[in-house]
């Protein structure tokens, strides 16, 4: 009979599954094919991709991956067990991780796993549709970033310029070119005795002829800028928008904000950036 599950699947027939079979496990291996396994390549992306569809083929086979957790892990005195994406953007190859039980993360987190394919997990979900996903016994399990985990940068390239128009200074620190998406990382500080405004979605990115809008990214997490801030204070964000051409020369960057002191304008801030190393 089959397991009907809840959107995503139930945690109460997880535990039953991942904890019943641990000890079945456990009594079929033995050394030497533990000293096998240790001396084993992890999957490749194609071949982690490959193992999604089929976990039961790929029994034992060593895994390095990261994902994303889509729901508050459940814990017991044996481990806990936490579904994550390791596709998070397409909300796509789902996993289920099986910890220690001191592991340390949550809903939302991104985390580095490095662990052995244990078997299939099978069960439907409201629909009806069938879902599968491997059970991976976990050796390690990291919180990380979305940057190291999904969104590694082909290039950076450190600017360090800053604009300060009457005390309201934009920093544009450094930007990051990857697959995904292209990333300028600023400091927004107030040094005026007026609230100021940063207007986050009118930012533009341009290349050559071409504007790009910003592109959110809400898988990320990026920090964010306040649409206001106060005298005297400092923010930080990552401001994410398309991916560019990493051979490209020159990239322009256009912000935009304003003042709560009305006796003085504030210009767009413009950066251009020569990317070409």
């Amino acid at each position: 009979m089959k397991k009907l599950l809840s959107p995503f699947f139930a945690f109460v027939l997880l535990l039953v599954a991942a904890t019943g079979c641990s000890s079945e496990q456990s009594s079929s291996s033995n050394k030497n094919d533990d000293k096998k396994q240790e001396a084993k390549a992890p999957l490749s992306k194609e071949e982690f991709a490959k193992m999604i569809s089929n976990p039961d083929k790929y029994k034992g086979a060593k895994v390095d991956f990261y994902a994303k957790i889509f729901v508050e892990p459940e814990k017991d005195d044996d481990g806990i067990y936490i579904q994550a994406f390791a596709d998070p953007k397409n909300s796509e190859q789902n996993v289920i991780v099986v910890a220690d039980p001191k592991t340390n993360v949550k809903n939302e987190d991104i985390i580095h796993v490095i662990g052995t394919v244990r078997k299939s997990f099978e069960g439907e979900n409201a629909l009806g549709g069938k879902v599968t996903a491997p059970i991976i016994d976990a050796e390690k399990v990291e919180k990380t970033d979305y940057v190291t985990a999904f969104s590694k940068p082909i290039k950076t390239i450190d600017v360090n310029k800053e604009i300060n128009q009457h005390g309201y200074i934009v920093k544009l620190n450094k930007v990051e070119i990857a697959e995904d998406e292209t990333r300028a990382y600023v400091t927004i500080s107030n040094q005026s005795n007026a609230k100021i405004n940063f207007w986050g979605y009118n930012a533009k990115l341009l290349v050559g002829n071409t504007q790009h809008d910003r592109a959110d990214n809400f898988e990320a997490g990026y920090p964010e800028i306040p649409s206001d801030i106060l005298p005297k204070t400092n923010v930080e964000a990552i401001i994410p928008f398309p991916a560019v051409d990493p051979n490209e020369k020159v990239i322009k960057f256009y912000f935009e904000g304003s003042s709560d002191n009305y006796d003085i304008e504030i210009n767009p801030f413009q950066f251009e950036i020569n990317i070409a190393q």
